[in-house]
């Protein structure tokens, strides 16, 4: 069968697009999550759109998965090939079409970098806000399949308020657009471009993207404030949140995330055994900069003694240098990690965090917790060693009950990486049977067999051929 589909893929695509050794699939077999991999049959690399539509086009007489992939530094376990098939990189597709800053919008491929965009559109004064932690590495293709979001998303919000148009391929090949550099429908009738963010590789192959953009603040300070519990933690998220200053970015790491950083060539002078958080304020120079001592003082009158702000960009830099790094330093400190995205009211967020430490300790598991405190988007970290018998039964356990928690308490299963095969098991925790029937009703319009990334977000999508 594998030589038979090698051959097919050959007559798809030109020689060099097509991956079948073991050697080359072994990259391909996990996404960030790490701990679970899925060895792909081949892996496919089209060229341009134009090669991307004509795999599209024979794509289903494979009769195999076919599974979109970008960067794959997603954390949900999404972009892999559970049931086997096809994984389609769409690296090369990595081309910026236009910057409008008239129209403050562009026009990018899928396997644009974040952090590419980013730097060209600096020198334009504009900016696109989504800014995931994974910005150095990930792709718009990826960041758009999981509606991301990142540190600054508390103000700004995700991917999706961005998005004003997408251009898609389905399983037959036919490319279509929805909306444009508009927004909205324009005149290609059907507006279906919000089915298609967040999707997750479920419903079509994306080629193209119109952004929306934004000026660029004037001026932005970084305020770092470290304080001895919990307790007053939340009351500085509190303040912080209810504060005029609408703070742009609120971020928290706790005891063991700050040692994890000062342990590392990412350490900034953090005291041993506090929580952290990071905050930004930005906006035109002259408001900014006189809401400066306010939200220092917010900062101290909850139980910070330790409260440094600075403009310098250098120095803002380094703080979320060490913030952005902690995905990286906790594959450092372990084999294995399953980082979960759960959200929930920040009114139960000292509740819940107490709930991560009891589960995680009861059962020897290491918990870390860096996350997004201004909109309540937890990210707890559980390491552990996969190749221990009964470590990763462990954590599956911990995360049940935390999802189990955090519905109960009025959250939700994912703020921003999606659900992927990582997090399907839990979608009925949230959803009842006739809620779910109707969801999956749309990837089945789009292919009735499922053929498109299988398994994923919810786990009885099976691709039979």
């Amino acid at each position: 069968m594998k030589d038979s589909l090698e051959h097919q893929l050959k007559a798809l695509l030109p020689r060099g697009r097509v991956l079948t050794s073991a050697a080359q699939l072994a990259g391909y077999g996990a996404d960030g999550l790490g701990y679970k991999n899925f060895l792909p049959d081949s892996v496919v690399i089209p060229a341009d759109a134009e090669e991307l539509a004509g795999f599209m086009c024979g794509a289903r007489a494979l009769g195999v998965p076919v599974v979109m992939r970008g960067a794959g530094t997603s954390l949900s376990g999404g972009p892999v090939a559970v049931q086997g098939g096809v994984v389609v990189h769409t690296s090369a597709l990595k081309c910026i079409r236009e910057i409008n800053v008239e129209g403050f919008w562009c026009e990018v491929e899928c396997g644009v970098g974040l952090n590419d965009l980013d730097a060209a559109l600096k020198p334009h004064g504009v900016f696109y806000p989504p800014d995931p932690s994974s910005g150095p590495v990930c792709t718009l293709g990826g960041n758009v399949a999981s509606n991301a979001g990142g540190a600054h998303c508390f103000r700004y919000g995700v991917t999706s308020n961005y998005v004003l148009g997408v251009e898609a391929i389905m399983l037959d090949g036919s490319v279509h657009r929805f909306g444009g550099p508009a927004g909205g429908r324009g005149p290609w009738r059907e507006d279906w471009k919000r089915f298609m963010i967040g999707s997750e590789g479920t419903l079509a192959a994306f080629t193209r993207f119109w952004l929306r953009l934004l000026p660029l603040p004037e001026k932005v300070w970084t305020f770092r404030a470290t304080y001895p519990d919990m307790k007053t933690t939340e009351a500085a998220i509190h303040a912080l949140v209810a504060h005029s200053s609408y703070p742009a970015a609120i971020e928290m790491l706790d005891p063991r995330g700050v040692a994890m950083v000062e342990s590392s060539q990412m350490a900034c002078g953090l005291p041993e055994g506090s929580f952290m958080l990071l905050v930004e304020i930005d906006g035109p120079e002259a408001l900014v900069n006189a809401r400066v001592e306010s939200v220092a003082e917010i900062l101290r009158h909850a139980g910070s003694q330790d409260v440094m702000f600075s403009d310098e960009d250098a120095l803002r830099q380094k703080l979320w240098k060490a913030r952005k790094a902690s995905g990286g330093l906790l594959g450092q400190l372990s084999p294995s990690y399953v980082v979960q995205d759960a959200v929930i009211p920040k009114r139960a967020l000292a509740e819940v965090l107490q709930l991560v430490y009891d589960e995680a300790d009861a059962a020897n598991i290491r918990a870390v917790n860096v996350f997004h405190a201004g909109d309540g988007n937890l990210h707890p970290n559980f390491l552990f060693d996969s190749r221990v018998p009964g470590e990763l039964e462990k954590v599956e356990l911990i995360s049940k009950r935390l999802m189990q928690r955090v519905i109960e308490v009025g959250g939700t299963l994912s703020g921003e990486h999606g659900i992927g095969n990582d997090k399907s098991a839990y979608m009925p925790l949230v959803f009842g049977p006739d809620s779910m029937r109707l969801q999956l009703s749309v990837p089945a319009a789009f292919n009735p067999a499922h053929q498109m990334n299988p398994l994923k977000v919810f786990d009885n999508r099976h691709f039979i051929a």
